[in-house]
This record gives C-alpha cells, structure tokens and sequence, in this order.
C-alpha cells in the first residue's frame, strides 16, 4: 500500500500552511485566524499562481488544530 501523505500530513496543501504559520500557533484560535487571513488573500485573486499552486479545500483545518494544541 502507498504512503499517500507528504512529510506527515494529509496533503502538500495542509503540509504546506505548518511549514509557513506553524511555528507562530499556541492554539486552536491562532490557527482559524490562519485561516481566515488565507482565504480572504486568496478571494483577492481571481485567478493568478497562488490559486493555480493550492487547493484550499484540500487544506485539514482540523488537523493542524490539534497540531497547533499538542504538547511540545
């Protein structure tokens, strides 16, 4: 069977949004405050690299939650 995530996480996009924000989360607030900021930049563009590049409904919202929660 194939290993179908990508460093640990679900998808490149979930992996992806850790990579630039993780290090500054310290709960499950700090992470849907990520996500609002994300998703209005990417309203801004209707169309351009950033929406060819990441699907945001691909993005675990969830999982990087409990990520952002877990004893260091």
């Amino acid at each position: 069977m194939a290993n179908n995530t990508y460093s640990g996480w679900k998808n490149r996009e979930t992996w992806l949004v850790n990579v630039w924000h993780g290090d500054n989360w310290t709960c499950r607030e700090d992470v849907e405050m990520t996500q609002i900021v994300i998703e209005e930049a990417y309203d801004k563009l209707n169309n351009g690299l950033f929406r060819d590049m990441i699907d945001l409904e691909c993005i675990d919202w969830k999982a990087l939650q409990e990520h952002a929660e877990a004893p260091a």
